[in-house]
């Protein structure tokens, strides 16, 4: 089973919708704005943005995702459409001229190569009208590099009995982590454990902004924090604003 496929039921409980993420992307844009959420998961962030006006196009790989993103649009009139759709074919389905491309959760560097990732970029860039805006989200690979870092916190939510672990097994030669998960839900007899393991690309700050300025991207923010905290070595969390030339 797919690893997002695998957990998509408990998705919004491991990844519920954060107000300051949300404030900070709409932030970036002007009100009624067209919107491009890229592996929008179960459509937390587009909804969420649609709910404030704008008009929303959310895309994923999972079908069980957008299965789930579109189950919450049922009696409800927004401007948000969900599409099954792989990030690297997007040129090919959507039109050009978006104001905001976002790609958060650590999801660019999922995808299984640099080439991929360069590719991804120059597509937003396509995609987004001239001035606009895209933001990325990764972990801070330069920590996890200079620390040697082999775990991330744990999620919890002690309502629904939910424990989600995550830890890194480093291979910079071969330029990738390989990310496991456990998913502890229930306890007692109803306890149920899902395991996962990826690899994820090692992208660092310094690669992260010469893909993007290849790309066409220009004006660069980094941040530490959908707080707007700026980026240091100690961040986990990477986040690049950027500006199509």
């Amino acid at each position: 089973m797919d690893f997002y496929e695998s957990i998509s039921a408990y998705y919004d409980l491991i990844f519920p919708v954060d107000p300051q993420t949300t404030a900070f992307l709409s932030s970036r844009v002007r009100p009624h704005s067209l919107i491009l959420d890229i592996a929008c998961g179960t459509g937390g962030y587009s909804i969420a943005l649609a709910e404030q006006g704008h008009r929303v196009t959310g895309v994923d790989l999972d079908r069980a995702m957008i299965d789930a993103a579109r189950g919450k649009l049922l009696e409800r009139e927004l401007e948000v459409e969900f599409r099954v759709l792989d990030m690297l074919a997007m040129t090919a389905s959507l039109s050009a001229g978006f104001d905001l491309a976002f790609c958060i959760g650590n999801s660019l560097v999922h995808l299984e190569s640099e080439e991929q990732i360069r590719q991804l970029l120059g597509d937003c860039r396509f995609l987004l009208r001239p001035g606009g805006t895209l933001i990325v989200q990764i972990i801070n690979y330069d920590r996890i590099l200079a620390e040697g870092l082999t775990s991330l916190p744990t999620l919890h939510d002690e309502a629904a009995g939910l424990e989600f672990l995550r830890s890194y097994d480093l291979d910079p030669k071969g330029g990738v982590v390989i990310f496991s998960t456990e998913l502890r839900i229930g306890t007692g007899a109803k306890r149920r454990v899902i395991h996962n393991r990826i690899p994820l690309r090692i992208l660092t700050r310094d690669r992260l902004l010469e893909l993007a300025g290849a790309a066409g991207f220009q004006d660069f923010e980094l941040f530490g924090s959908f707080g707007a905290q700026p980026l240091s070595l100690q961040s986990l969390p990477l986040i690049l604003c950027a500006r199509s030339g």
